[in-house]
């Protein structure tokens, strides 16, 4: 009788573990999904960016390879980065994640992305993210992507 109460909590422990990670998925899933809604930078189309930094806490640890400086930027210094892209871009930013782990808070994502650019090329870019889930919220945001790629399509002439 032990065996069998044993193995219903640990049954019942797992169940509870997967539908936390079910649910750090979706909060990263979401996030992910509102980079597709956007025109970046477009001053008539903030809705999306809003919607964006509202899934980051307000002391959200934000690091991004390439970004200005050591790499941290706020909520404000993202918006401000992506200023110049509504020149640049010809439609949304696709992000689809090929690989999940999730430990703990922790839940790193590899994905992929594509989105066509006005000066003819398409940028499609290789990610690593690392998230960190507070509740509803991300409180840790680590892009690592190709930023040979990000000159080489965006900026190059």
């Amino acid at each position: 009788m032990e065996d069998t109460r044993d193995a219903h909590h640990a049954r019942n422990a797992q169940d509870s573990q997967d539908a936390q990670d079910s649910h750090k998925k979706a909060v990263i899933e979401h996030f992910l999904g509102l980079y597709a809604k956007g025109r970046w930078g477009a001053a008539d189309n903030t809705e999306p960016l809003d919607q964006l930094l509202d899934c980051l806490t307000d002391d959200v640890e934000w690091w991004m390879s390439g970004a200005p400086g050591d790499g941290y930027v706020t909520k404000d210094q993202f918006r401000t980065l992506l200023e110049p892209l509504d020149s640049l871009t010809d439609g949304p930013l696709v992000i689809t994640p090929t690989e999940w782990t999730v430990q703990g808070p922790r839940v790193a994502v590899e994905a992929y992305s594509t989105m066509k650019l006005k000066n003819g090329r398409d940028y499609r870019n290789r990610y690593h993210f690392l998230f960190e889930i507070s509740g509803d919220k991300i409180s840790k945001y680590h892009e690592h992507h190709d930023t040979a790629h990000v000159n080489s399509t965006m900026w190059a002439e």
